[in-house]
């Protein structure tokens, strides 16, 4: 008996956080989003696109990993066409990327999706916040054909196994990722 009542007020504790962390995951996803594109137009106003694909290689993932050690979560961007290795999805970023391609209509955004989730013997909020292709991105993200020669050299360079071209504004590029534990640290 007390073994059930222990299990309810659990589950009753962890559905009890799961607001919250919708919450915390909604904002960190649209802070680190205004983040970046302020670091990118920053460095697009300094050096263009080819100041834009560094900022993108060398500050970028730096940025993002202070910006989660500093709320307590994980958040990263993922995408199925990564162009930095560090990008690559999980299992479960990757099924609901995949459920979002299958019904995607350009320009229009996927829902957010936020599930809370058992991995590991541990329980996790999971929240995802697509990310559509805006036209500034196309410098670096829209077809070879029409990004320079000199932002190409700088992707080829730095990414050898690139797939994050080809795209036009409102197609989906990836998303926005963000994991919290809910049953302690």
């Amino acid at each position: 008996m007390k073994k059930q009542i222990l299990v309810v007020l659990f589950a009753a504790a962890a559905a009890a956080q799961a607001p919250d962390a919708r919450e915390r995951a909604t904002q960190a996803a649209a802070g680190l989003g205004r983040l970046l594109m302020e670091l990118l137009g920053q460095e697009m106003a300094r050096g263009g696109y080819e100041g834009a694909v560094r900022a993108c290689s060398e500050v970028a993932q730096t940025v993002t990993e202070e910006f989660a050690h500093e709320r307590g979560l994980e958040i990263r961007r993922v995408t199925l066409r990564a162009r930095n290795p560090k990008d690559q999805p999980d299992e479960w970023e990757a099924a609901k990327l995949r459920a979002w391609e299958k019904e995607f209509k350009p320009g229009v955004p996927p829902a957010e999706i936020f599930e809370v989730v058992q991995e590991n013997g541990r329980r996790y909020a999971r929240y995802l916040k697509p990310i559509l292709v805006q036209p500034m991105c196309l410098g670096c993200h829209g077809p070879r054909d029409r990004i320079s020669e000199e932002v190409l050299r700088v992707i080829d360079e730095r990414y050898p196994r690139d797939y994050a071209t080809g795209y036009r504004a409102g197609d989906l590029r990836g998303a926005f990722s963000v994991t919290i534990r809910l049953d302690g640290k």
